[in-house]
Parts: structure tokens; C-alpha cells; sequence
């Protein structure tokens, strides 16, 4: 016992001069040669391939990696991968990836593949069929994707399939049918069910959670539960050594490194697992060396603080009625023609403060190149005709569609938004262009082949031929796997950007897209204006399908985000429909966790200009099982039941809580209603609003302004206290700020009782919506009306305890 005391005498001194020493130097690499933060790269199995083009600007210059001894590692640096072999089955669910550049250290986090083998069958009793197929969630709803065997009298296929609940039909001799053995069906949110199968646990029991506790000094309190087997904190690109973090049974005390003095924003990021599997993930901003807590030191630079507000130029506000120019085609019906929004009504509204009275700080145009003169015949029946109103059909890659301005209107918005700390983002179309445009009318050969090999034409094959299908027959796609048209379109895209000086993109079709477009892309912005001019760009994508294709595109290298659809499904039924319970929205969310992590920068959308308006479903103007384009043609749709009005606020209120970015398409904060495409694309209003759209209008203000202001709703923790079919109550928790959320999506009043986390049982409470509530002891006791929500706040701020 004296030796072992007298041991630990010598070590702690020795700890504490590390620290002290460590404390004094900078004792990490600045961070130049892998720009921004590296994303996580998740393992596809026994043998992955990690491309360091992705991670950094010269992948040439690292040379050597290693990393946790369950894999061996393979440097190529002639080709800039490294290829990751398992040793063997016992893969740890995180794990570390040390690349070396001249005795310099960056990090790179590994994530084990959490697919495991599943095999699906039917058992036909005894009904003969030709041929079955699987086809749903697992496969973007491709019918030809997944054909089954028959085999001892059951039809079945082998899957390796991500733990969670898919949708899914049977495609049996050309007949789409539901699982005559499954009896779990889910509404499809268009007039029919789907069959729903789970795979493996998808419950979150025993998982280790993290949430931030306090700060002293350069100092802060991270606490743990559910004991993680390993924990990985990583400062910017580099994991923190052993000697700047402290373990105890329920915390850990993590020094920020003095290197942070020299940054006005840099992070920590935080993971961890046990046997159950991964915890929730943190994302600390930091301002020098201290945590940052206070929105005020937010910039454009925090694109995860961003409240994104997506317009349709031509719908929004005509500022120049002089430059308007509608087709003058009687084929060419209102709601497909110019109505003559422009860039100069865009500058008008961010003058008079109309973003920033919604808490909005970036801005998404639509596409703003020059379109046709002419309107064009769809090819589908009933063949409408349309004109290019949207932006969509590109006659040219670098100019300003002369019926929305010129290239000083768009300056001029660009500027007046920056001096408004408003970020803009570009709709950028990257998949397709018109027959028009000089590149594919000098180039045809440049485009996918229309005409497939059994006669069909390539026309909207979404799924089957995903990544060259057309979307009209005037509307060619462009081969992206030829260079030289990969780096033409790049280079188009790099020019707006620089141009102009705009923040971002909105990526159309992403899906349609190969990956390699994006690469190429994406290492252009990064060697051209995000590592020279010091400055972070937001890249999102839209993309049509399962979390796991919608992921495939997301990561370093690829884009920042893209929009999380499926979540947004599920909202929209939740939210719209009585019978659909919270249960199934928590679900949604989790797998959204599971797929993106806790802290990640996709979009949350009250809606879109592709799918039908929220208010329309919500109210009962619009069936699910009607077909809402047909229905926007032949009737006008308004609100009908005013609690519609209620549904939307309580969307709106769900996307400005929960972590990502929230994106209001424009006229959702009034509750403009309308069918499918072009019906959901009506002119924006601004004047003479009835009480319930100021009413919600003024909600969404209050929404807006809160998430812009709540350091937890941008980067707290998420943490569910109260979960059941009507109610629903969840915390995002960021040091001594706690935010509450509450829903009630039942038709009648309902009091809702939930303990407070253990950190804030002595924090008093306040709402912001007018709901009643009681506290005691730690207990809250909310009452909601029908179809509302409510968001409670601290009274008074805490002062951060180091216990």
C-alpha cells in the first residue's frame, strides 16, 4: 500500500506538469490541410475505401496512416485511398483513423456499418405466382431492384438491412399487393397501406447518453450515463490526448486546448458507445477558448444556427413591373406562366425587414438562369403546356434570366442581404439543361441515351434508371460520369459563387447525380473560395428516397446536407391526420438520429414546391388519396376547417426545435394553401391576410426569433420526457439553458404531466404561448388546447455549476 500510494504521489505530479505543459504550447496542427470538420466515415463492412480527397485539399502530401488494431490499413497514395480490412468480425463501433503529414496528427472517425443480414420470405400458401418481387424503403421503391427466389415452397431474398422499420409492397406477376402474412400495416399518406417490417432492435434501452453540464473557465463538464465503453472527444480534426480529459463515474472534465485562443470559432465534437450501441452525439461551439453561449457572437459563418426560407423568385414580389414578360400563349395556362417576381422585389422584402421579422437568416432562390423564350408540352398526358416560370430549364449556364434582372439586381440582393446577416443560396441545376443551351446543342453526345435498348424511352424512370433518366423530352441529362462535362458544370456552379459572392447551394436532383459530380464539386469550392477565403459554404441536396441513398450523399467531400424528406413524410401525416400517433414520430426522428447523427445540418421543411401545401392536407381541402396535381387543375382549393391553421404552427413549430436546419417554403407562414405542382407555386401575399394567417404569421415570427436566440435549439441535446399517441414533450438542453417542447394533437384540451431532467428540477419555467402550467418538486403540469403547442423557457438564467 506505501509503494502504491508513493506511486500515485509521483504519477499526479507528473499529470499535472503534462497538463501544465500542455497548456502552454499549441499542440496542434492548424488545421490547413483537411478545411472545416471532417465528417465521420462509415465502414461498409469487412473492407471499406476511404477516399482522402474528401478530407483533404492535397491528399498527395499524407504519408502514412493507422489506426485501432481490429483493421489493417492500406496507404495508396497514387490514387489517394486508403483501404480499411477488418481482421475480423469484432469491429468497435467507433474508432480512429490517424493520417499523418510530416509528423503532424488529423483524425478521422470511423463508424462501424450497422447492417446485418436478414432474410425475407412469403410464404404463398399455396397461390402460385410467376414471379415476386420486394421492393420499398430497403430499395428506393425500385420493383425490379429485388427479385425473390422460390425455394421449399416459400419465396424469399437475402437482405443486409440497417436495424429499423421499413415500408414496403410485394410486386407479384406486374401486381403491386401487401404482405398477405404481415398484418402490420401504416397509412401511405395516399389512400392506401403499406406493409411494415422491422428489422432487428431499433429501441434505444441501454445506450449511452451525453449532454453538456457547465463550463469553468477553459474548462467543461460533459455528463454520462449508461457508462460508455469508449468515448471520443475531438477538438476541430484531431482527437484530444488522454492528458486534457478526466473520467469520472458520471462526467468527464475536458480542457479545451490553448490552440483555441487563436480562433474565433472553432468545436468540439463528442461520440460514444457501449454494447448496447451509440450514444447521442455533441457539437460545442467554442469563441477563443471559452464555450460559446451567446447568440449575439452567431454570424453567417454559423451555418448551423441557419433559418433557411425558400421563395420561388417569379412567385414572390415584383419589384420591376417593367421587366415582366409572360408568354403570350393561350395553351399556356396562369398557374404555368411568369407572373413576374424578380430579384428586385426579393431586395424590397430584405429592406423592409421582412425575413428579419421572421427570425429568417438565409435565403434559398430559386434558379435564376436564363430560361426559354417559348413554353413546352409535357410529355405525359394530358400533356399541359408550361413555360419556364421556375428556373428549372436552363438555356444557359452563367446568365441572369432577363425577366428576373440583370446581373446588378443580383449583386444588388446579395449585398443588401450580407449588410442583414442573411446568408443567399443558389438554386443550382446540375443534372439536366435545356435542348436550347449551346452546350448540349455543340455537344449531343454529351447527354444519356433517351431511347432504351427495349424501346422504352428514359422519361422519369426515378428509380430504375436513377442516374440517367430524363425528366422531359426537351430536357436532355447531362452524362456526369464523362470529366470534361463533370468540370464544365462545376466550374459553372464555382462561378456563381464567386461571381456574386453567394453562400451556397440548393442542389437539384441530387440522386440523379453520380457521386463523383459532387466530389469534384465540392473539392473545387473548397481549393478555390472556402480555403482562401477562410469561409464556410452550405451545400444541400434534394433527394427522394430512403435515409440510406439520401445519406449516401452527405459527408466530407459530398454535401452538407440535404433534405430529410422522409422525416417530413411521416410529420406530415402525424401532424395533419388525428389518427396518426406521436409514437411513430418519435420513431421517425430517432431513425433520422441514427442515419445523420444528433448534431447534423439537414433541412427540416414545412413543405416544398414539388409536393402539395401542409394547410391543404391539414384542413381537409386535399385528400391524401386524390391526385393533388389534378386537383390543384380543376378545383380551387382553400383552408376548411380553421384548425388547419393550428396543424401548420404546430409543423412550423416542430422543425424550428429539433436539431437540423429548419426551411420554411414562403407562404407557409401565412398558410397559403393549394394541390400539387403548379398549384403550390401561388404568388406570395402580403397584404390583406385574414386573422388566422397574421395569426400564425406572428407564431412563426415567435418561432423564428426563438430558435434564433435559444443556444439549445441550435446545438442541445435532444431528450424526450413524455411520449404518447396525442402528447408529446421533448428538452433540448445546452449547459444551464433548457428549452421544453410540448404538442397536443388530440381534439380536446389535455393536461400533460413530466418530470424535468435532473439538472433543472430547481429551474423555474415560463411559456411563451399562452398555456397554463404548474411546476413543483422538479414536476410540470401543461395544459394544451386542441391542436396547439407550447414552448417553455427558463425564468431566470442559471449561474453554471461546476458540480
Amino acid at each position: 500500500m506505501q509503494k502504491t500510494a508513493a506511486l500515485i504521489l509521483i504519477i499526479l505530479p507528473l499529470l499535472f506538469v503534462s497538463c501544465l505543459e500542455r497548456d502552454k504550447e499549441n499542440a496542434f496542427p492548424d488545421g490547413n490541410h483537411l478545411p472545416g470538420l471532417g465528417s465521420p466515415f462509415k465502414l461498409s463492412g469487412h473492407q471499406s475505401v476511404l477516399l482522402l480527397s474528401d478530407y483533404f485539399i492535397d491528399p498527395a502530401i499524407v504519408d502514412s496512416v493507422n489506426g485501432n488494431e481490429a483493421f489493417n490499413f492500406h496507404l495508396h497514395p497514387e490514387v489517394g485511398e486508403v483501404v480499411i480490412l477488418a481482421k475480423n468480425n469484432n469491429i468497435p463501433h467507433y474508432s480512429e483513423l490517424r493520417a499523418w503529414i510530416g509528423g503532424e496528427k488529423y483524425s478521422i472517425l470511423l463508424e462501424k456499418s450497422q447492417k446485418e443480414k436478414f432474410t425475407f420470405t412469403v410464404d404463398p400458401k399455396g397461390k402460385a405466382y410467376k414471379s415476386v418481387y420486394l421492393f420499398g424503403e430497403m430499395n428506393n421503391w425500385n420493383r425490379s431492384a429485388s427479385p425473390m427466389v422460390f425455394r421449399n415452397g416459400i419465396w424469399q431474398i437475402d437482405l443486409e438491412l440497417n436495424p429499423g422499420r421499413y415500408q414496403y409492397q410485394l410486386f407479384t406477376d406486374g401486381r403491386d399487393i401487401l404482405d398477405p402474412n404481415n398484418p402490420d400495416i401504416v397509412d401511405n399518406n395516399i389512400g392506401g397501406f403499406n406493409s411494415l417490417m422491422t428489422v432487428g432492435n431499433d429501441d434505444h434501452d441501454g445506450v449511452p447518453v451525453l449532454f453538456t453540464k457547465a463550463t469553468i473557465d477553459e474548462e467543461i463538464r460533459i455528463g454520462i450515463e449508461n457508462n460508455p465503453e469508449k468515448i471520443f472527444i475531438f477538438w476541430q480534426n484531431h482527437r484530444l490526448p488522454v492528458d486534457f480529459v478526466i473520467r469520472q463515474s458520471n462526467k468527464l472534465i475536458i480542457t479545451i486546448p490553448k490552440d483555441a485562443l487563436t480562433m474565433d470559432r472553432s468545436y468540439l465534437r463528442i461520440w460514444s458507445y457501449n454494447k448496447n450501441g451509440a450514444s447521442n452525439d455533441l457539437l460545442i461551439p467554442l469563441y477563443k477558448r471559452q464555450v460559446l453561449k451567446n447568440t449575439e457572437l452567431l454570424t453567417r459563418e454559423d451555418v448551423e444556427a441557419s433559418i433557411l426560407y425558400f421563395l420561388m423568385v417569379d412567385r414572390f414580389n415584383n419589384g420591376n413591373p417593367a421587366i415582366d414578360e409572360p408568354i403570350d400563349d393561350p395553351a399556356v395556362l396562369p398557374p404555368a406562366n411568369y407572373w413576374g417576381g424578380d430579384l428586385a422585389g426579393i431586395t424590397q422584402k430584405i429592406r423592409e425587414g421582412y425575413f428579419a421579422d421572421l427570425g429568417i437568416n438565409a435565403i434559398w432562390l430559386s434558379p435564376i438562369t436564363q430560361n426559354p423564350m417559348d413554353a413546352y408540352v409535357e410529355y405525359p398526358e394530358p400533356k399541359r403546356k408550361y413555360s419556364g416560370y421556375h428556373g428549372y430549364w436552363p438555356v444557359t449556364l452563367t446568365t441572369v434570366d432577363h425577366r428576373f434582372g440583370n446581373s446588378d439586381d443580383m449583386r444588388a440582393l446579395v449585398s443588401e442581404a450580407h449588410a442583414n446577416g442573411i446568408n443567399v443560396l443558389l438554386d443550382y441545376v446540375s443534372n439536366h439543361v435545356h435542348e436550347k443551351n449551346p452546350l448540349i446543342k455543340e455537344n449531343p453526345d454529351w447527354a444519356t441515351e433517351l431511347n432504351l435498348p427495349d424501346g422504352r424511352k428514359n422519361l422519369r424512370m426515378w428509380d430504375e434508371q436513377r442516374l440517367t433518366t430524363w425528366f422531359d423530352t426537351f430536357l436532355p441529362t447531362l452524362d456526369l460520369t464523362i470529366p470534361e462535362v463533370a468540370e464544365t458544370m462545376a466550374d459553372s456552379a464555382l462561378f456563381w459563387i464567386k461571381e456574386y459572392n453567394l453562400d451556397g447551394f440548393r442542389h437539384d436532383a441530387t440522386k440523379h447525380i453520380p457521386e463523383e459530380y459532387w466530389r469534384t464539386l465540392t473539392r473545387k469550392l473548397k481549393a478555390e473560395v472556402i480555403v482562401p477565403q477562410n469561409r464556410r459554404l452550405y451545400q444541400i441536396g434534394e433527394t427522394f428516397g430512403s435515409r440510406e441513398l439520401i445519406g449516401s450523399y452527405v459527408g466530407s467531400g459530398l454535401l452538407d446536407g440535404q433534405f430529410d424528406f422522409n422525416l417530413y413524410f411521416d410529420a406530415r401525416s402525424i401532424f395533419a391526420l388525428d389518427n396518426e400517433s406521436f409514437v411513430r414520430m418519435n420513431q421517425s426522428l430517432m431513425e433520422t438520429f441514427t442515419y445523420y447523427g444528433t448534431n447534423h445540418l439537414m433541412g427540416n421543411i414545412t413543405g416544398n414546391h414539388d409536393l402539395p401545401r401542409f394547410i391543404s392536407f391539414a384542413s381537409g381541402a386535399l385528400n391524401f388519396d386524390e391526385d393533388a396535381i389534378e386537383a390543384g387543375w380543376s378545383r380551387d382549393i382553400q383552408v376548411i376547417d380553421p384548425a388547419g391553421y393550428n396543424k401548420l404552427s404546430m409543423l412550423t413549430a416542430f422543425i424550428m426545435t429539433i436539431p437540423g436546419v429548419p426551411v420554411v417554403y414562403y407562404g407557409d407562414e401565412i398558410g397559403i394553401a393549394g394541390g400539387g405542382d403548379p398549384d403550390s407555386r401561388r404568388p406570395m401575399r402580403f397584404e390583406g391576410l385574414n386573422e388566422h394567417e397574421l395569426r400564425i404569421r406572428n407564431i412563426a415570427s415567435q418561432l423564428g426569433k426563438l430558435r434564433q436566440n435559444r443556444m439549445s435549439l441550435i446545438f442541445g441535446d435532444f431528450k424526450v420526457l413524455h411520449l404518447a399517441d396525442e402528447t408529446w414533450v421533448y428538452a433540448r438542453r445546452y449547459f444551464n439553458e433548457i428549452t421544453i417542447v410540448a404538442y397536443n394533437k388530440g381534439n380536446n384540451d389535455s393536461s400533460i404531466t413530466f418530470e424535468l431532467p435532473e439538472d433543472f428540477s430547481d429551474t423555474f419555467l415560463d411559456t411563451n404561448f399562452g398555456s397554463a402550467v404548474q411546476q413543483e418538486d422538479g414536476q410540470i403540469i401543461l395544459t394544451l388546447k386542441p391542436y396547439s403547442f407550447e414552448i417553455l423557457t427558463e425564468k431566470l438564467q442559471n449561474t453554471d455549476n461546476a458540480d
